[in-house]
């Protein structure tokens, strides 16, 4: 089993209503209220998250995943009771989940476009994102993040945190940042892609 399973999907132009519905009655009633109030965009954005996190704890433990147990701290990163570990992040056209039984993590993907030359900058930005989803803090710390040269190490504070690429197709850069070394990361399109 790998120490890292990331599944990934394209966003559709919109989320069919029955499926949007489907996802919706089954979440925490605060939670459902926010993603309610959304535009539709990030709302299906947010809403195929879920999928691919469903689908992932379906792979990692072989059951369904009861979107009741996950709970969503108003400063900090969501969590699902019992575990795994997870973290999620989409742009405009794709979603990411980076799950782990082993140890906390996040994931952090950006576009390359036209409009960011600068891909090294891209880069340190994506890991630096990862690294605070990682450990549950906002963008407003990314002036504390120190990322080394190559992009492997990134240390917050008193902690030490991998850092790896992750490979989701041309046009994308991602980050995974783990507190914990890890050996072996799963990639895979996620059955939520209609792309």
């Amino acid at each position: 089993m790998p120490d890292v399973t990331v599944l990934h999907a394209l966003l559709p132009a919109d989320l069919p209503a029955p499926r949007v519905a489907s996802l919706l009655a089954r979440l925490p009633y605060a939670r459902r209220l926010e993603l309610e109030s959304r535009d539709a965009a990030a709302r299906s954005a947010s809403l195929l998250g879920l999928e691919l996190l469903c689908e992932g704890v379906l792979r990692l433990r072989g059951h369904a995943l009861e979107l009741a147990r996950l709970s969503f701290p108003q400063d900090g990163k969501p969590v699902l009771d019992g575990g795994p570990w997870f973290s999620v992040s989409h742009t405009a056209s794709r979603v990411a989940v980076a799950l782990s039984e082993r140890c906390d993590l996040g994931i952090d993907l950006e576009e390359c476009h036209a409009a960011r030359p600068d891909r090294a900058a891209l880069q340190r930005w994506t890991a630096t994102e990862a690294t605070l989803k990682a450990v549950g803090l906002g963008v407003r710390h990314a002036h504390e993040v120190r990322i080394d040269e190559q992009f492997a190490i990134a240390q917050l504070r008193d902690r030490v945190l991998h850092l790896r690429t992750v490979d989701l197709g041309p046009g994308c850069v991602a980050y995974l940042a783990t507190l914990e070394p890890i050996r072996e990361v799963e990639v895979r399109k996620g059955i939520g892609d209609r792309g």
